[in-house]
C-alpha cells in the first residue's frame, strides 16, 4: 500500500479526536443539513487536527470500508499495559494464535446446542487450542488478559479483522 492508503499512528489518532468534534457536531443536526456556521465548526476541527479536509475525506472513506484499519484506530488510542505486568506479557504471536484459535471455537460454539457439546465438538474445540500451539493454561490466560484489558481487546480485534481480510499488516 502508498501514498493516501497508508496511514501513520499519528493520522489515525488526529483523525479519531477530529471525528469525534465532528460527530458532536452532526449529532445536532438530526439528518438536517448543517448550517454555514455548523460547516464551519467541523471543518475547524478537522483543520485543528492537523490533517487536511482531503486527508480526512480519505482517511474517513478507508475506516469505512476496512474494519482492520478501523480497529487499528481503537489500538492506537488504548493505553499499553504497563511494563512487567501479565498483559504486558503477551506477544503479537500469542494474540494472533489466541484470535486464530478463538475463530474456530467460535465456530464450533455456534453449533452447540442447550449449553452441551458432543465428544465430537469437545474434540474440535481442543483441537483447535492444540493446533494454535498454546498450551491450554496459556490459552485460558491470555483469554482471561484480553477480556480485562482494553488494549489487549483492541489489539485481538485488529488481529481478528487482519485474520478475516486475509493479512498481517
Amino acid at each position: 500500500m502508498a501514498g493516501s492508503t497508508t496511514f501513520t499512528d499519528d493520522e489515525l489518532k488526529n483523525f479519531d479526536d477530529a471525528m469525534a468534534k465532528v460527530r458532536a457536531v452532526s449529532d445536532t443536526l438530526n439528518g438536517a443539513q448543517p448550517t454555514p456556521e455548523q460547516q464551519a465548526q467541523m471543518a475547524a476541527a478537522v483543520q485543528d487536527s492537523g490533517l487536511d479536509v482531503t486527508r480526512f475525506n480519505t482517511l474517513s472513506n478507508a475506516v469505512a470500508a476496512d474494519p482492520a484499519l478501523a480497529a487499528r484506530i481503537r489500538v492506537v488510542n488504548a493505553t499499553p499495559p504497563a511494563p512487567g505486568t501479565p498483559a504486558a506479557a503477551v506477544t503479537d504471536d500469542e494474540l494472533n494464535r489466541f484470535v486464530t484459535a478463538m475463530t474456530q471455537i467460535r465456530a464450533v460454539t455456534a453449533e452447540v446446542q442447550n449449553n452441551q457439546a458432543t465428544p465430537e465438538q469437545s474434540a474440535k474445540l481442543t483441537a483447535a487450542v492444540e493446533a494454535s500451539g498454546l498450551t491450554t493454561e496459556r490459552f485460558n490466560a491470555i483469554s482471561q488478559l484480553v477480556s480485562a484489558t482494553p488494549y489487549l481487546q483492541a489489539k485481538a480485534q485488529l488481529a481478528g479483522a487482519r485474520l478475516e481480510k486475509g493479512t498481517s499488516q
